[in-house]
């Protein structure tokens, strides 16, 4: 008898130990995908609505939001041993589910800009904290378990990196897919997924299942009726927006202003207008007088029938200013290709009067420094006209390092491939204090030096826009 009853709380333990590791690195790592992914997500989007500075914002929350389910944990945790931590687990989850779809709510709607006033910190405050919370309920539900189950520490943190690893592969083709808002839906969807399979009872399933088909739900009608998108986007309210999508990239979206031209914004900030004019009535045209004024038209004058590689044409100044005056090949290089195919070639094609599909242009999507590196091809202008966009990445790297394309490494294969007597053009902003554009002077002297030109000074041109009073 004495056995007997030593033998059924054993067979319990056992069957509850055998039901733990079923479940077990399977929610963790469910749980270490949705947290990382939404991470990486939000500094997509953090790019867009606030500045690209504050990409490295999400990085800042999620240890703030861990740490600090981390402490409470610690804090709480003779109350959290009175309860299964199944429960715990599964709670954690579905809380973090319902929490992610308002946090994305907040930060949409909350407007934030650099002017420095209580008001502005106080929002830019809610948003932090706000979407601290998710990270805040995964903080708790990992401290409570890995305290809990401490002799499969090693099996654990493999669940945690390999979920957290998956989430790394996904984001680049879920922002390709889905766009910026809908890849933090599917953070919530995996994180009700995760809560389903930490269910302690077949009424807590019943329940997170529901919880996981709503998001299903809100994720397929957001792809087809974009019911939730950017409203606000650095301090200023999104309006008059014609089309708008998501990539790994940026986001893109096409504005239709006053007098009923088109603008391609990306990420919010930078802005470049679709061209609607027909280059076989460019003499003595309104479009001849304004784009010939401009610094990047001298090029133009200087090789006007010349063979052009245009690096981040966006919505085609300079290939119209260069098919205009009479290039008989104009080479474009466009990173993004919702600008290139999707605008350009496709929804916007009429109204760009298909300047992309002209004979002379020749259209490619890729990064033009790679392009120009690996090409045979000769140029008589390699032309760059302010294609910085200042936006992070997916991984939210590089948002604050000198683009690539500035280089003296990038300046010297600019240089290789001109014919004898080409033009490397560039135009950046110059603001009061010419940091950018005189960046960009000194790079290209260096360079000329290292390729043994004694006078720099007469192989280099430097062009002024002055406003008219």
């Amino acid at each position: 008898m004495s056995t007997a009853n030593e033998t059924l709380p054993q067979i319990a333990s056992a069957r509850a130990n055998r039901i733990c590791e079923n479940t077990l690195l399977p929610g963790i790592a469910l749980s270490s995908f949705s947290a990382l992914l939404l991470e990486l997500a939000l500094t997509r989007l953090f790019s867009v609505v606030l500045f690209y500075h504050f990409a490295f914002l999400a990085i800042s929350i999620a240890l703030l939001g861990l740490g600090a389910g981390g402490v409470l944990a610690h804090l709480w945790k003779e109350r959290l041993n009175r309860w299964d931590i199944r429960f715990i687990a599964a709670g954690c989850s579905a809380l973090s589910a319902i929490a992610i779809p308002l946090v994305l709510e907040i930060v949409l709607h909350v407007p934030v800009s650099l002017q420095l006033s209580m008001g502005n910190f106080l929002r830019l405050t809610a948003v932090y904290m706000c979407s601290a919370v998710p990270f805040f309920l995964t903080g708790l539900q990992f401290s409570a378990i890995f305290a809990r189950e401490s002799s499969r520490i090693p099996r654990l943190y493999g669940a945690d990196l390999s979920g957290g690893a998956l989430a790394c592969l996904a984001i680049v083709p879920l922002l390709n897919w889905i766009g910026g808002p809908n890849a933090i839906l599917f953070a919530a969807l995996i994180s009700a997924i995760a809560a389903v399979v930490w269910s302690p009872s077949p009424g807590v399933r019943r329940g997170t299942l529901g919880l996981a088909g709503i998001l299903v739900v809100l994720i397929g009608l957001n792809l087809s009726d974009r019911l939730i998108d950017v409203v606000w986007a650095k301090g200023v309210r999104r309006k008059n927006v014609e089309f708008s999508r998501w990539n790994a990239i940026s986001r893109v979206e096409v504005d239709r202003d006053d007098n009923g031209a088109r603008v391609i914004v990306i990420d919010a900030d930078a802005n470049t207008y679709i061209m609607n004019a027909d280059p076989k009535r460019w003499e003595g045209s309104q479009w001849q007088d304004d784009l010939m004024s401009a610094p990047p038209a001298v090029v133009n004058a200087l090789r006007p029938h010349g063979d052009y590689a245009i690096i981040g044409p966006g919505g085609g100044v300079d290939v119209l200013r260069a098919v205009a005056n009479g290039s008989p090949n104009v080479t474009g290089i466009e990173i993004n290709p919702i600008i290139a195919n999707t605008i350009m070639r496709e929804r916007y094609a009429d109204f760009a009067q298909h300047l992309y599909q002209r004979p002379e242009v020749h259209l490619h999507v890729g990064d033009g420094r790679s392009f120009i590196r690996d090409t045979t091809a000769r140029y008589d202008v390699v032309q760059m006209t302010l294609v910085d966009t200042w936006a992070s990445t997916a991984a939210g790297a590089f948002a604050l390092s000198e683009n690539n394309l500035y280089t003296t490494q990038a300046f010297r294969e600019y240089f290789d491939h001109l014919k004898p007597d080409g033009i490397v053009s560039i135009t950046r902003w110059e603001f009061r204090e010419p940091r950018e554009a005189l960046r960009v002077a000194s790079v290209a002297m260096e360079v000329l030096r290292q390729l043994g030109v004694v006078d720099v000074s007469s192989h280099l041109i430097v062009v002024s826009q002055v406003e008219r009073g």
